[in-house]
């Protein structure tokens, strides 16, 4: 059964509330990343996140739902969040979190 990744999410929590939401719905997902990200959080964006993946022929419908129940988009970052956050992150080594779910644009890649 070929399979498509709809979403990435970099915490454990967003993947397994978007999991229970995608099952709940009626879509069968697979999320073999979970594991490893829940036994070692820190390392959810070293791996490039935790892929939620659905059969393919379930991929359009998956990403479509998920467009429906996410939040709205955040506005685009102006140049002075953006200078701010470099400086941020070369003076202190932190910047601004990442997104907690990543909605893929097209169902992608065939596993």
């Amino acid at each position: 059964m070929p399979l498509t990744v709809v979403a990435l999410a970099y915490r454990t929590s967003t993947a397994a509330t978007t999991i229970c939401c995608l099952e709940a719905a009626g879509f069968d997902v697979f999320c073999p990343g979970f594991q490893i990200a829940n036994t070692l959080p820190h390392y959810a964006l070293a791996i490039g996140g935790i892929a939620l993946s659905v059969p393919y022929n379930q991929g359009l419908d998956a990403l479509a739902f998920l467009n429906e129940v996410s939040r709205p988009d955040v506005p685009k970052s102006s140049v002075l969040s953006t200078g701010a956050n470099c400086l941020g992150w070369l003076g202190f080594g932190v910047s601004s979190p990442w997104p907690d779910l990543l909605l893929m644009d097209a169902p992608t890649g065939s596993t």
